[in-house]
């Protein structure tokens, strides 16, 4: 499939997704609570797509849209195809997100509830349900209660999905499914939606990105090209931070459009040495 111009994005696509929720964490905290049921009070702080890497060579896990409030902490992963390996990728973010407490010096016990939340354009698991809620549980003992403060939930879009839910979340996966805006939520997605299309420097940053995407796809990496997305997002941002410090704002956008000079800033910058590129 052709990779989407930046007119044409919609909420449900990664970039769009990311860049609405990271930067209104009102509209982020009650999605949330939409899909919970619950009320967030104190937002402690929303990830702007922040890389954890726990590994000594850099690797680790790239969440779509994180937000902590209240002592828990909830990651939202927008997902477009279908792959049976959802279940195996959240428990991979699961384990990611407690070492990166860890890391930062929390004890076992004081690891926080979290939330992984997929919203699927999909069924996952092909119930004709809108939502699956994972729970462990004890075989040979049903009734005993293993709370290990850990939640996964997935939620379907498609149309006639079975399973009670509020009217908020009912109207949200319509919005989803094709872009009504039926109650004042959506329409103020609407809106973000709208007005980060109209945002030039997130522009810009999409035609970056897409001009690597293509180049991945024309050379057969498919199956790297959301990591190699999410690194290209990094760097793009890294650098105009830091282009913008200097003043260079208009030679970071005359970049842009020159891929050698743009890797001749990042190595400028210390942000990338060409021999990363062999290896």
């Amino acid at each position: 499939m052709a990779t989407k111009t930046y007119d044409e994005l919609c909420f449900t696509d990664d970039f769009m997704f990311c860049k609405v929720l990271e930067n209104d964490p009102e509209l982020c905290r009650e999605l949330i609570e939409i899909i919970l049921g619950v009320k967030i009070e104190i937002v402690e702080k929303v990830g702007k797509q922040t890389p954890i890497e726990i590994t000594p060579d850099g690797r680790g896990v790239r969440l779509d849209v994180r937000l902590e409030g209240d002592g828990r902490i909830y990651n939202l992963e927008m997902q477009n195809a279908a792959k049976k390996e959802l279940p195996r990728r959240s428990r991979y973010y699961q384990g990611m997100l407690d070492l990166d407490q860890l890391e930062r010096g929390s004890k076992y016990s004081e690891l926080k509830e979290t939330f992984i939340i997929f919203l699927c354009t999909f069924d996952p698991f092909e119930r004709g349900l809108a939502r699956y809620t994972i729970k462990s549980i004890v075989e040979e003992a049903p009734g005993i209660e293993y709370n290990d403060g850990t939640h996964k939930i997935y939620l379907s879009s498609l149309p006639d999905q079975e399973g009670s839910m509020s009217e908020g979340l009912r109207r949200f996966l319509n919005y989803m499914n094709d872009y009504s805006a039926e109650d004042d939520f959506t329409r103020r997605l609407e809106t973000a939606v709208a007005r980060a299309k109209s945002m030039e420097s997130w522009r810009k940053e999409y035609m970056f990105l897409y001009e690597h995407e293509e180049e991945a796809r024309a050379e057969g990496l498919e199956e790297g090209l959301k990591e190699g997305r999410a690194e290209g997002e990094e760097l793009f941002g890294r650098l105009y931070l830091a282009m913008k410090a200097d003043d260079r704002v208009d030679e970071f956008e005359q970049a842009i459009a020159d891929r050698e000079l743009f890797a001749d800033l990042l190595t400028e910058y210390g942000l990338y040495k060409r021999d990363q590129a062999t290896g």
